[in-house]
C-alpha cells in the first residue's frame, strides 16, 4: 500500500517548495522538507572580492541534522571559520575540507543565528575572506516554520519547550516509474524535419544560415525524443522537445515545463539527455557566471517526462549554489 501511495502522489502535477531572500542570504525547501540556505555577495558591499560562500542545510522530521558547507577557490584543510558577533568565544571551527556535521554543525549554526559574519582565516591565523551574516537568522527561522519545529526544542531560532517528537516526520519522496533508454532513434522522413522547424517557429531564428541539426534519442518502447534547436544566446541555447512515434512527431508533454517556458511549447535551454539514465535536463542561466537561473532534470514515463529535481537561484549576487525546490525518486520499470 505504502508503494502505491508513493507512486498516486508522483502522479500529482509537482508543487515545488518557497524561495525566498533575507538580506544577504538565499534559502529555500523542498517538496519533502529537506531546506538549504546559501550566502550572496552583500549589496553595495565590499566583500565582492573574497570569493567565499557558506551554505547551511538540514533535513526535515524530528532527528534532522544540520550540515554546513564552506565554499571558496581555494579551501584547504586546517583552515579556521569563525562567527564574528556570536557568544560562546565567537564560535570557531576548523575546516577538514569536508562539510561541518553533527555537534559541530549545530554549534556553528546557534552562532550563524546570533553573529554578525563569518571571517576565514588560513592555518597561521590571517583573515582570507568575510561572509555576511544579514538575513541568516530570519533564514534559520524559516527553515523552523516549514520543517514544523517553531517552539520546540529542535529550533534553530524559534525554540521553545516542545520535545523534538512534536515535529512532523519528513514527508515521503514521490516514486515515478520511468522508462530507459532502449532500441535507436527513429530515422526522420525528409517532410518531417521541415514539418518541425515550421511548427516550432524556431526556423525564424535561422533565417539566412545553416539551421542546426535536430538532435534524436531513443527512449525506448518505440518512442523518440528529438530536439530542435530554437535560437541562441550568448550563454543559452533553447530547443523545443518532441516525440516522434510511427513516423509522426508531437511536442513532448511534461508534468512541470522547463523554468523558461513562456506561452509557447515547453522550451529547453542547454538541453542534455543521459543516454544511460534517462535524464532530460534543462539549465538556464540568468548570466554568463552561472549565479543565477533555473535548471530541471526530467525522466520519460512512456507518456510524459516527469520532474525529477529542480533547482533554482532567483538572485544574481554570485553564488553558484542554486537550491533544490522539488526532488523525485526514479525506478525503472
Amino acid at each position: 500500500m505504502l508503494i502505491l501511495a508513493a507512486f498516486a502522489l508522483a502522479q500529482a502535477a509537482p508543487q515545488q517548495g518557497p524561495m525566498k531572500t533575507f538580506g544577504d542570504w538565499v534559502v529555500a525547501c523542498d517538496n519533502v522538507k529537506r531546506c538549504e540556505m546559501t550566502s550572496l555577495q552583500p549589496e553595495g558591499g565590499d566583500w565582492s572580492d573574497d570569493g567565499w560562500q557558506m551554505a547551511v542545510t538540514r533535513d526535515a522530521g524530528p532527528t534532522g541534522g544540520w550540515a554546513v558547507e564552506l565554499m571558496g577557490e581555494d579551501a584547504p584543510a586546517g583552515m579556521t571559520v569563525q562567527v564574528e558577533g556570536a557568544p560562546a568565544a565567537s564560535a570557531a571551527a576548523v575546516w577538514r575540507g569536508d562539510s561541518f556535521s553533527g555537534a559541530e554543525a549545530l554549534t556553528l549554526v546557534d552562532a550563524l543565528a546570533n553573529g554578525k559574519a563569518v571571517v576565514v582565516r588560513n592555518s597561521a591565523g590571517k583573515p582570507l575572506g568575510r561572509i555576511s551574516l544579514s538575513g541568516s537568522s530570519a533564514s534559520l527561522r524559516f527553515i523552523d516554520a516549514e520543517q514544523g519545529r517553531a517552539g520546540t526544542t529542535t529550533a534553530a531560532v524559534a525554540k521553545g519547550a516542545n520535545p523534538a517528537s512534536a515535529v512532523p516526520v519528513a514527508p515521503a519522496l514521490p516514486v515515478i516509474a520511468s522508462t530507459r533508454p532502449a532500441g535507436t532513434p527513429a530515422a526522420l522522413s525528409p517532410a518531417l524535419p521541415a514539418q518541425l522547424w515550421t511548427q516550432s517557429d524556431c526556423a525564424e531564428n535561422y533565417a539566412g544560415e545553416a539551421r542546426p541539426e535536430v538532435e534524436r534519442y531513443a527512449l525506448g518502447g518505440g518512442a523518440t525524443l528529438a530536439l530542435v534547436p530554437c535560437g541562441a544566446g550568448a550563454y543559452n541555447f533553447s530547443s523545443i522537445a518532441y516525440v516522434v512515434r510511427g513516423g509522426k512527431a508531437e511536442i513532448a508533454a511534461f508534468d512541470s515545463p522547463p523554468g523558461w517556458t513562456a506561452d509557447g511549447p515547453p522550451m529547453l535551454v542547454n538541453a542534455g539527455f543521459d543516454l544511460t539514465t534517462g535524464d532530460l535536463s534543462s539549465y538556464a542561466k540568468g548570466r554568463g557566471i552561472g549565479d543565477c537561473g533555473s535548471a530541471e532534470t526530467y525522466v520519460w514515463d512512456g507518456t510524459r517526462f516527469r520532474l525529477t529535481e529542480a533547482r533554482g537561484m532567483g538572485e544574481c549576487r554570485g553564488s553558484i549554489n542554486w537550491l533544490t525546490v522539488w526532488r523525485a525518486k526514479a525506478v525503472p520499470r
